[in-house]
């Protein structure tokens, strides 16, 4: 068995989880601006409830973003901590790859997912996936775009099998025509990551490379707004 923490405070939710085989506990609490003053009581309560030490933990797993900035910092910081007291590796998932994680596995039938997280500033983080195996598999790169730079949606044929994933997709920013159309036949039920997909996506990670657990103190944030670009040429699923 592989015993997980996962830790999600990438948005509004503060989002915990504890896995180790089929036992699980979690806690999943809308706390928007609240993160760092709850996370560690909240992480103490559940690790309580579980009875389990902290020493006995196999890997932190955390949600390395995109996101809010600060919620990503927050995460990154916790899970390096408690992973130093554990002597234990730290796993950094996608907060979009999360999301894909819990719509492919809601939906048997799917293979394709796009995913889209409120970036603010009228902005989308959004990123395209292949579902391989029960994976999600990131289809170009994850992006920092606006609604209108998104290249075209699927055809009718194809969005049989595609699912959309993430609040970016509720947002008033503006669709194109098509996306419009296309959000109307398909809205997004998912809207924020949750810790326990984090951890079942960290451990299908860890089976295809046990690599992706690295030391403590790579335990670092993906921000993507950073990535400064002057192209304004779609280029998810180029």
């Amino acid at each position: 068995m592989t015993r997980l923490l996962a830790i999600d405070t990438t948005g509004d939710f503060c989002s915990l989880a504890l896995k180790d085989g089929d036992t699980v506990f979690q806690c999943h609490q809308s706390l928007p601006r609240q993160h760092a003053r709850q996370i560690l009581p909240l992480l103490d309560q559940l690790i309580a409830e579980s009875g389990w030490a902290r020493t006995s933990l196999d890997a932190v797993v955390y949600g390395r973003g995109p996101g809010s900035f600060t919620g990503i910092r927050i995460a990154a910081g916790i899970a390096q901590g408690i992973a130093l007291g554990a002597d234990c590796g730290v796993i950094p998932v996608s907060t979009l790859q999360t999301l894909a994680m819990e719509a492919s596995h809601a939906d048997p039938d799917v293979r394709q997912l796009w995913v889209a997280l409120d970036a603010r500033m009228r902005e989308l983080y959004v990123a395209r996936y292949q579902v391989e195996q029960g994976l999600p598999v990131l289809q170009g790169e994850e992006l920092l775009i606006t609604p209108y730079q998104l290249p075209s949606p699927p055809d009718t044929e194809s969005m049989a099998f595609t699912r959309l994933a993430g609040n970016g997709w509720q947002t008033d920013y503006g669709f194109s025509d098509t996306w419009s159309a296309c959000l109307a036949l398909q809205p997004s039920t998912l809207t924020l990551p949750r810790a326990i997909w984090g951890a079942e996506l960290a451990l299908a990670l860890l089976q295809r490379d046990p690599t992706v657990s690295v030391a403590p103190e790579h335990a670092l944030p993906v921000y993507l707004r950073d990535k400064v670009t002057w192209d304004n040429k779609p280029k998810v699923g180029e």
